[in-house]
């Protein structure tokens, strides 16, 4: 009698630890939620904390339309200078049939109008405008604004702080990306109205939070604030490698660490019962079905100066050319010249599959033949001790058209071919973790 006594009281404890358990980390994911989506109003945050676990959308904004818009926007926060304005504006949009997506950078100084205003000021300081305004609109007069320069309905907003982004990438254990140029750029902004010099060499590196946000935001190259958003546009894509690497299905205890640790440094309209339907469309899409476009000086706008400040202005007042371009982000242009010279070098690829995916190999092989490439042989192996992708260059850097149009495709990184690969391929493509 006393060890069923014992027996009953050990499965009581037991019970009251687990439900402890569930009771504090409901509370930890509802608290950290609650900052992140609520926008304020409790009562359909409670509403959406209850969707999420028992009805789940099936579905998300544009989906019908086959087409996902999100504003992406960086911002200093607190303890930095001009922490309230958007130092990054982004469109990610996404293609759900196609597994594809797309990014379309603003540069911040774009000089556009305040809606209903004859208010005229740099884009970045937009949402700022707004949030000191009696109506508190901040967020609704930028999509606005990115809605006219652009022709595309947004759909949701994603704002990051830079405290926030450095905790992603050190939770991920640091990325991993490929440098074209050397960064020197010795008035590097503290913390403290001073600098903090910064430099690091082109090439590989493995970058934790503070060096990934130091190599996004300077503009200390010889395009500026172009080649930031082009180095902006890598780190998102190796970002978001890291994160289906590390975690390949939806977990909800990673969801609420993630939550809780952004807690204070991310704000978006996304809706909680809509997060497990976004990771399944953004799981499939694949680093080589990502594009990415900045709106520029040669074909968009043009470099002038109002008063004594910078400043970026489109060719024409009605956007046109930018709408065009914003409506084909998902097609890859390739100038006829390169064209030309890739077609000259006459390049064969092979491509090897370490993802565990069996099928990968073959759509990826379809991708580049669809480009005109020579694939000579897909296979599947085992899986590699590196996530992303590698090639491996046989051709002696003979084909130098070839290699840096598979790089910047995969954002791979490039390796000398081993004396040991038997292969007749110029290029080997090595699909690893995370792809």
């Amino acid at each position: 009698m006393s060890k069923l006594k014992f027996l009953v009281k050990t499965i009581i404890v037991l019970i009251l630890i687990v439900a402890s358990f569930v009771a504090v980390f409901s509370f930890q994911i509802f608290s950290a939620s609650q900052k992140i989506f609520s926008s304020g109003d409790e009562v359909h945050f409670v509403k959406q904390f209850g969707d999420l676990i028992f009805h789940p959308t099936k579905s998300v904004k544009g989906e019908d339309g086959n087409r996902i818009n999100i504003l992406l926007l960086g911002m200093g926060g607190e303890n930095h200078n001009g922490g309230e304005l958007t130092d990054t504006i982004m469109i990610a949009s996404i293609k759900p049939s196609e597994n594809e997506a797309a990014l379309l950078s603003i540069p911040r100084d774009l000089y556009v109008q305040i809606p209903n205003t004859n208010i005229n000021t740099k884009i970045n300081a937009i949402k700022s405008y707004g949030d000191k305004s009696k109506n508190n609109n901040g967020m609704e007069l930028l999509s606005s604004v990115v809605e006219e320069i652009s022709g595309l309905e947004i759909h949701y907003f994603v704002q990051l702080d830079f405290q926030g982004f450095t905790k992603i990438i050190d939770d991920l254990d640091g990325i991993d990306i490929n440098l074209e140029n050397d960064i020197n750029d010795p008035t590097y902004p503290n913390f403290n109205n001073g600098y903090d010099p910064f430099y690091i060499e082109k090439g590989f590196h493995h970058l934790d939070g503070s060096t990934a946000l130091k190599v996004a935001r300077s503009r200390h190259s010889k395009m500026g604030d172009f080649d930031r958003i082009i180095r902006q546009q890598t780190i998102i894509k190796a970002t978001k490698q890291k994160i289906f690497e590390k975690y390949e299905k939806y977990d909800v205890i990673l969801f609420s660490k993630m939550l809780s640790s952004l807690s204070d440094n991310l704000r978006t309209n996304l809706e909680l019962k809509e997060l497990p339907r976004f990771y399944q469309i953004t799981k499939e899409i694949k680093s080589h079905k990502i594009t990415a476009d900045v709106i520029d000086t040669q074909k968009y706008l043009n470099r002038t100066y109002v008063g004594m400040g910078y400043t970026l202005q489109a060719k024409d007042a009605s956007y046109e050319k930018i709408k065009q371009l914003s409506a084909n982000m998902f097609d890859i242009e390739i100038s006829e010249e390169r064209k030309e010279l890739i077609k000259t070098e006459s390049a064969t690829i092979e491509i090897q599959n370490g993802t565990g995916s069996l099928d990968l190999a073959n759509k990826v092989a379809f991708d580049l033949e669809e480009l005109q490439y020579r694939i000579i042989n897909s296979t599947n192996i085992k899986e590699p001790d590196f996530s992303g992708v590698k090639i491996y260059d046989n051709s002696k850097n003979e084909k130098p058209n070839t290699l840096d149009f598979l790089k910047e495709k995969f954002n791979a990184i490039i390796e000398e071919a081993t004396t040991d690969n038997p292969t007749k391929a110029d290029f080997v493509i090595v699909l690893g973790k995370g792809f």
